[in-house]
């Protein structure tokens, strides 16, 4: 028996890139290359079309070439431009735009709720980095991917309704693309920002110091002794050991962010007293339930609640009486409540 690769059982049988093509598989490649030169329709149905050839071409690796051991870069080199009315190769960039065009439009969206409207190629564009490979079967996706799906949906959404809001005709009209890049924009600088915070203990790297047990009943260390292999000390660290500090800098520092915390607080207070005072409690509960994508307040109490727990946290810490880091020990014991 034969242990070829048949398209059927494609998504359950791994496809070796470099294993050769069965009969049955350049049929098929045959059949989908021609589906994709004969698409005469609207223009984005011409792309949707060209898109789900182009995916499953991918997806089954019906790329490779009848020996085997060809890739899909190699694949558009040599190949595509059979497929295209001026016989020149389809770039690579295209070819990702139209898969994630069909991944977007077919595959993704329609399983979402409350989608007002879909996106033409253009929009898909601006969510390239919000969607998985395409060379990876929707069954194969994996946490990471499924988070890059949600954030892409989210993104929509929250362009959707923001036309909705805007206009009062938006039945006709898709969300401008410049709202879709700048929403996708946002969320990869957010993303950033999440991926290279530093953890509270990350920021607290204490030098490693040599206790002596003659001052035991002083509970004190000696501050003067490191062990040799100590890593050197950072800045703000030789500061704190040092007490070298700038009490202008500081005292700037800190008002400015109470200054900041205030404001924000204030505004908050402000926007909930005045709407809830003129609409009711039922004008919250209509927001929470309003699905706005990446504006969506659905979790509004959780969020007051952690920044009840924070505010706590600090109010309880100026009452203590704090020994230099002294805090570390806490950090490790009882960490800062922080959003998830």
């Amino acid at each position: 028996m034969s242990n070829s690769i048949i398209p059927e059982i494609v998504g359950q049988t791994e496809i070796l890139e470099e294993s050769p093509m069965t009969p049955q598989e350049q049929q098929r490649k045959v059949e989908l290359e021609t589906i994709f030169k004969s698409a005469d329709t609207s223009q984005e149905e011409k792309r949707l079309i060209q898109g789900k050839a182009l995916l499953q071409i991918c997806r089954e690796k019906l790329y490779r070439g009848n020996d085997g051991g060809r890739t899909w870069e190699d694949y558009l080199k040599q190949d595509s431009h059979n497929l295209t009315a001026n016989n020149e190769p389809i770039k690579d960039r295209t070819s990702l735009n139209l898969r994630a065009f069909y991944m977007l439009r077919c595959e993704i969206l329609p399983k979402t709720q409350s989608i007002a409207f879909l996106p033409s190629a253009t929009h898909c564009y601006q969510l390239l980095g919000f969607l998985p490979l395409p060379s990876k079967n929707p069954d194969k996706y994996n946490s990471d991917d499924l988070e890059k799906i949600e954030k892409a949906i989210k993104i929509w959404k929250t362009a959707c309704s923001q036309v909705g809001a805007n206009n009062p005709n938006s039945k006709l009209q898709l969300p401008n693309v410049n709202t879709v890049a700048e929403l996708a924009r946002d969320q990869r600088t957010k993303d950033s920002q999440t991926q290279f915070k530093p953890t509270q203990q990350q920021a607290i790297e204490t030098p490693k110091q040599v206790y002596d047990p003659s001052t035991e009943s002083a509970n004190k260390y000696d501050s003067t002794q490191y062990e040799n292999d100590s890593p050197p000390i950072k800045t703000y660290e030789q500061e704190r050991n040092t007490q070298e500090v700038d009490p202008f800098s500081e005292c700037k520092r800190l008002f400015d962010v109470l200054n900041a915390a205030e404001s924000s607080l204030q505004n908050l207070h402000g926007v909930l007293y005045h709407q809830i005072n003129k609409y009711g409690s039922a004008y919250l509960d209509m927001m929470k339930q309003f699905d706005a994508g990446l504006y969506s307040v659905s979790d509004i109490d959780k969020k007051i609640d952690e920044l009840h727990e924070q505010t706590a946290y600090l109010v309880d810490l100026l009452k203590k009486d704090i020994l230099p880091n002294d805090l570390v020990k806490d950090f490790e014991a009882e960490p800062m409540p922080s959003r998830e």
